[in-house]
């Protein structure tokens, strides 16, 4: 999901093939196929709560998010409320692991967010930036966390910092931080230099964009190695910026490039170049982006359309690619469960393809979950 940066601011080789395969399938005319259908379940809001929103998603159908200003799991049918930091104003979830360990963001007083963990015996401020701002992104499997974070408010695009919290083996409540490297121009000192992540998987990479005075904003990658080594992902062929927003445990990465007042949906496929595929729009559509991919690479997004030459962009429509083709997500709700409710975002894809998402049910928003039905 992306968040607001100024506030908060496998075997392998099989899979690669199939992955491929699919990928490479999208950029064909597409075959005609079943729709997928998708079951709406209400995930409701904490009591005396107005309204809810997804945020994370792990594969056991949990959902991290927040309702009002209080962050929330969703676990066995039910909204649990996982409270505020000391002296906060506000808490959100943002992402959960297989374990439920969560994480997220929240205040302590000041209105400036800080991140924590869940632990037994409450919400735990890992990283105490009281100075600054703090925004965790996901937690994996091993419970490394990613996220980005300032020690000053100060303005200066570069003093933001991507950074990995890894839980000390002999003390989980001590967190060892390693900074992400950034991408250096021919300035050393050019203060617009920064990299920050959005994404990060369970084998430790990472994903998100990279800014320096020579190649502008493109996404970029993170490696596993001792040194998280960074990768310019560079723009499709033509374009002139890029951002990536998710990336998968396999290593592929989606997100968003720039050609001249437009935006295309693209994933950079895990080979050794990062090859960036487009991915078709809807009908006419020619803008859009994707925000989300899983292992199955099933890919979340949106389409809509512009007018050429200008930032006019019109209504966009929440679309999932996946079996060949891509879908205008809204069609595909089960008409059972889904009379009624009008989707208005999504935020994850979980492995066996559930959707966390959020809609609009006569005027209230909930969070929801979209599970696939056979």
């Amino acid at each position: 999901m992306k968040q607001n940066q100024t506030q908060h601011r496998a075997p392998i080789s099989i899979a690669r093939k199939t992955f491929a395969v699919s990928l490479a399938s999208l950029t064909l005319a597409f075959a005609a196929c079943a729709q997928p259908r998708y079951a709406v379940i209400d995930l409701g809001v904490l009591p005396a709560h107005a309204g809810s929103a997804a945020v994370g998603l792990n594969d056991s159908s949990d959902v991290a998010g927040y309702s009002g200003a209080d962050a929330f799991v969703w676990h066995a049918g039910r909204m649990n409320n996982l409270g505020r930091l000391p002296g906060g104003t506000f808490s959100m979830a943002t992402s959960i692991n297989a374990r439920g360990v969560t994480v997220g963001d929240g205040d302590t007083g000041n209105g400036r967010p800080q991140s924590w963990v869940t632990t037994p015996t409450g919400l735990y401020n890992f990283f105490p930036n009281n100075g600054g701002n703090t925004h965790a992104v996901r937690i994996n499997e091993s419970g490394a966390i990613c996220g980005y974070y300032t020690k000053s408010l100060s303005g200066n695009v570069s003093s933001w910092r991507g950074s990995i919290w890894t839980p000390d083996p002999k003390d989980p409540r001590k967190y060892k931080q390693t900074d992400l490297p950034i991408i250096v121009g021919l300035d050393p000192k050019f203060k617009g230099t920064t990299a920050l992540p959005f994404a990060f998987n369970q084998s430790g990479q990472a994903a998100g964009y990279a800014v320096n005075e020579v190649i502008g904003q493109h996404g970029c990658f993170w490696n596993n190695d001792a040194a998280h080594s960074i990768v310019d992902l560079g723009t499709f062929p033509s374009d002139w910026s890029s951002i990536a927003t998710s990336i998968n445990d396999l290593g592929q990465v989606a997100g968003e490039s720039h050609p001249a007042f437009g935006s295309r949906p693209v994933v950079w496929d895990n080979d050794a170049a990062h090859t960036p595929i487009a991915l078709p729009l809807l009908g006419a559509d020619n803008y859009g982006s994707a925000t989300a991919i899983n292992n199955l690479g099933h890919v979340l997004g949106w389409s809509a359309v512009s007018e050429p030459g200008t930032w006019n962009v019109g209504p966009s429509r929440l679309v999932i690619w996946r079996d060949g083709s891509v879908f205008a997500l809204q069609t595909l709700l089960d008409p059972a469960s889904g009379a009624g409710w009008m989707l208005t975002a999504t935020s994850a894809i979980n492995n066996a393809g559930q959707i966390a998402a959020n809609a609009d049910f006569n005027g209230t928003s909930h969070a929801v979950l979209l599970t696939p039905l056979p």
